[in-house]
Parts: C-alpha cells; sequence; structure tokens
C-alpha cells in the first residue's frame, strides 16, 4: 500500500492507578513506512507497549487514549470518537468524560478487518498469551484461513508444517498437537512466530520477543525475526528495551522517554555511542548497554523520568539541564541529514542551541 502502515499523530493517552489518572502517551507522533523496519526503542514504563496496544484495538485500560490519531493499514482507528472526549488539565488535574465500552466496541469493528490479517503481533510473552484451550495445529489453522479463508483442509496441514520448520521448530508433528502450556519458553516463542507470519500480513509487530529468554536462545530468536522478516518481505515493527536488538533488526529507531519521542533517526546514528550529537536519555541507555557488557565497570546511575508540567520530562534527572528546559516542551528538531538517510531528530532544548 502506499503511505506508512502504522502511524499516529499527536497520541494522548492515560490510565487510571491509586493516585488517580497518569499520563501514559503525551502528544506522540510515529509513523512505520512498507520496507522501512522502524524500532521503538525504552524502558519498561516508558509506554511502548501501550502505543502498539491502544493503535491495534488490544488496550482495553481506562481511560486509555483520549486524544490524537491512528491510522494501520488505511484504517483511521480513532476517527471521530476523540471529539467526544472533554480532555483538559487544570493544575495538572484531568477532566475527561469518554465512553470506554463504546470507544472499544467501534475500534474493535474498524480493525476487525487488518488485525490478525494485515497486521499481526508477536505478544510480549507467548507462553502466556497464546489461547490455552486450543492445540498449535488449530491455532496455525486459524491464522492461516485469516489470510487465505478459501484453504483446504489438506493446504492448511501442510502450511502449517512447512511455517513450524520454517521457524526451526523440532518435533513438529508433536509440536502441531500440543497445548501452548505444554511448550517451552523458547517452542513457544517460535509458535508465536509462525503464527504471526502464517496470515501473509503486511506489517508484523514484535512487541519485546527477547523477554524472558536466556541468552543463547534470545540470539537464535533475533536470527529467526531477522531470516524471517527478509524471506518473506513483511515490515518489521519492533517494541523492545534491547538496544542490540534494535541495531540487528531495523534501519531506524524510535526513543520513547516518559510518554514522549526524544530522539529518532537512523540506527547508525542514535544508538551508536561515538555520535556526538545524542539527546541524554538515549545516552543514558547506551552507558547502560555498556555496563552490562563488560566494556565500563561503572554502572550509570538509575535516573526515571517524570512527565513533569511546563518543561522537559527528564529535565529533574538530566545531566546537560539548563533553564529553558523548564520553559516549554521540546519538539524534536533535525540534527543532521545524511545523504540517503532519514533525518536524525532530536528533542532537547541543549542539543538544539
Amino acid at each position: 500500500m502506499s503511505g506508512p502502515l502504522f502511524g499516529v499523530e499527536a497520541l494522548t493517552g492515560f490510565l487510571e492507578g491509586s493516585a488517580g489518572l497518569r499520563r501514559i502517551l503525551d502528544r506522540v507522533s510515529l509513523e512505520v513506512h512498507p520496507g522501512q523496519p522502524l524500532s521503538l526503542l525504552g524502558e519498561s514504563g516508558s509506554g511502548k507497549t501501550f502505543l502498539v496496544q491502544s493503535a491495534l484495538g488490544l488496550h482495553r485500560g481506562v481511560p486509555g487514549v483520549v486524544a490524537g490519531r491512528a491510522r494501520v493499514l488505511g484504517v483511521e482507528v480513532f476517527a471521530g470518537l476523540t471529539e467526544g472526549v472533554v480532555y483538559r488539565e487544570d493544575a495538572g488535574a484531568v477532566r475527561l468524560a469518554k465512553d470506554t465500552a463504546g470507544w472499544n466496541r467501534q475500534v474493535a469493528a474498524r480493525l476487525r478487518p487488518v488485525v490478525g490479517a494485515g497486521v499481526t503481533l508477536v505478544p510480549q510473552d507467548p507462553a502466556t498469551s497464546l489461547p490455552p484451550f486450543h492445540r498449535v495445529g488449530q491455532l496455525l489453522a486459524r491464522a492461516l484461513r485469516r489470510g487465505k479463508p478459501g484453504l483446504s483442509a489438506s493446504a492448511v496441514a501442510q502450511a502449517s508444517r512447512d511455517w513450524l520448520e520454517r521457524v526451526h521448530m523440532y518435533g513438529v508433528e508433536e509440536v502441531l498437537h500440543s497445548y501452548p502450556h505444554e511448550l517451552s519458553g523458547g517452542m513457544a516463542q517460535r509458535v508465536a512466530l509462525a503464527l504471526a507470519l502464517a496470515p501473509g500480513p503486511e506489517l508484523l509487530v514484535a512487541d519485546e520477543p527477547t523477554t524472558g529468554l536466556d541468552a543463547t536462545l534470545r540470539v537464535r530468536i533475533l536470527e529467526l525475526l531477522s531470516e524471517v522478516a527478509e524471506g518473506t518481505g513483511v515490515t518489521l515493527f519492533l517494541i523492545t528495551h534491547d538496544t542490540e536488538a534494535a541495531r540487528l533488526l531495523t534501519r531506524e529507531v524510535a526513543v520513547l522517554c516518559a510518554g514522549r519521542i526524544v530522539e529518532q533517526g537512523p540506527v547508525t546514528a542514535v544508538l551508536n555511542p561515538r555520535h556526538p550529537t545524542k539527546h541524554p536519555y538515549t545516552r543514558f541507555l547506551l552507558e547502560a548497554e555498556g555496563w552490562l557488557a563488560g566494556a565500563t565497570d561503572v554502572a550509570p546511575p538509575l535516573p526515571r523520568a517524570t512527565q513533569v508540567e511546563g518543561g522537559c520530562g527528564y529535565r529533574e534527572v538530566c545531566p546537560d539541564y539548563g533553564g529553558a528546559c523548564a520553559a516549554a516542551v521540546p519538539d524534536l528538531e533535525a540534527v543532521a541529514v545524511a545523504a540517503g538517510e532519514v533525518p536524525h531528530r532530536i528533542a532537547c532544548w541543549r542539543k538544539a542551541s
């Protein structure tokens, strides 16, 4: 298709907790284009999964998205819905009115033709996310028929075997007759990948695909993702806190910090520790990566960014803090555009000055 496969514009969302409403996303804009794999990178709690699940109609939290747009394979997900939400902040208090149940029904109806067929998801924890009461063969048959409804039973059976072999599954016949809880973590991850690829999607969303895996299996799953994405022509949208996975699987990366994108551009610039221009939060992530890899003996401090009013949410823990940081939220501004590359943009007053 022409245009982005996935896009959000000024997306804002909240979740309700013991302390009241907490803003999870703050006017986030992002696009994934055909043939241009992209990583959304950030620590746990930064809003990565919330963004993707909300746009795909999978998030049922209250109140969820309250403002902005989302477009998935040409479907305007929230058109006509955000206008009915009264959303404003008075002295930090959020006021809104939302028919969450009605919203969810409309979003689900709009996305039904594309989610599960044109766009598919590899969930964070397949061992607990896969339907527990169906055998793997039944799950694969359902996934295959979403992409090609007219497949015969024999064609489905053969294609199911083929997909398990394609993700290098061993004991294929036994796995086809197994329930998800009977599989190991690595086997469940392979099944999840086969299920996501079987319908022949245009866009594959992989949400933290290496979470909970040991080091050897993590490398194998990353190799599998790279291999099948290249072999099938599907565009990968990777949700991760793993900087090495972002380097291996994608060419562009967006860094999410406290619900805002603070840096976006080519992986070769954003995730290059020696690149001279970098957002302080991205620099912190790379320093943490270096410490974990044993490149340095000194662990970086563990700052926690917060969404404070009237300025940059990272300013209270930022080593580059200056007076302008409290005045307003910085926009993403291009700092460099190499020939043939996407722009490298940073939301930081100090980098823009």
